[in-house]
């Protein structure tokens, strides 16, 4: 029984270390042609997370009909109803190809298919379009989100603190900075999402989700994007965040 009893407490020693260890669990790139699926796909893994999680919403309703538009808004009012995490995800999440960017952002958007559309812009134009992508935000009558996340985790030099100065938090594709009363504080944060990887290697980027949860320091990020449970395959959106949530505590930005 002493034996049995030691070994119950080690366990629980175990289990409780690994719950010091958090990760942010987020789904990318909600907006308005794509809210039925993804609102599925989203309870899904909240289902399996066992409590919501963090949503990275595309303000823009483009062209949609009012109809469609006014669901949209609905399934946002839901999720925040339930207490799931809103982040604000650039302003259309697509790049306008005629203004002025580096050479980095050029390169951003050869990478993103001209989807990083903050990437490399001047400081004005950067402020000019987190403007935008607040007001448009702002159109759908619901109040500031936790954060800002740049469409493919690509900014530029300017955003960050442009960001600091309207919410309290900012990522790029290595940290999260959350903002403080003299600044900002950077945590460590190692990002695992799919999206990049084609179907033949999904099975890849699992397992470099599984190894980077369970060794790497810091509040490592497990992204979702919408398309991933085809292209990865439903089981296997699953069964990271089963294991994710085995080996570390799931928390969201605002309890950094």
């Amino acid at each position: 029984m002493e034996i049995n009893k030691d070994i119950a407490d080690i366990q629980a020693a175990e289990a409780s270390q690994r719950k010091k260890k958090k990760f942010i669990l987020c789904y990318h790139n909600f907006n308005v042609k794509n809210y039925k699926r993804a609102a599925a796909e989203i309870r899904k893994i909240s289902e399996e997370a066992g409590s919501p999680i963090s949503i990275a919403v595309v303000p823009s309703i483009g062209g949609a009909p009012e109809s469609e538009a006014e669901e949209f808004r609905e399934e946002i009012g839901k999720f925040m109803d339930e207490g799931y995490e809103i982040i604000l995800h650039g302003a259309r999440h697509r790049a306008d190809l005629f203004v002025k960017r580096s050479f980095q952002g050029k390169i951003g958007l050869w990478l993103s298919s001209n989807g990083a559309e903050f990437a490399g812009l001047g400081k004005n134009l950067s402020q000019s379009l987190l403007t935008r992508a607040l007001a448009l935000w702002k159109a759908h009558g619901f109040g500031l989100p936790s954060g800002f996340v740049a469409p493919v985790w690509f900014g530029n030099k300017f955003l960050k603190k442009q960001v600091l100065s309207l919410f309290d938090n900012y990522e790029d594709l290595f940290h999260i900075y959350k903002k403080t009363s003299r600044g900002s504080r950077a945590i460590k944060s190692p990002l695992f999402t799919f999206s990049i990887f084609p179907k033949p290697l999904a099975g890849l980027a699992q397992t470099i989700a599984l190894l980077g949860l369970t060794i790497n320091s810091g509040t490592p990020r497990l992204v979702f994007h919408a398309g991933d449970f085809q292209n990865m395959g439903e089981d296997r959106v699953l069964g990271l965040v089963r294991y994710a949530k085995v080996q570390r505590e799931k928390v969201m930005y605002r309890d950094l």
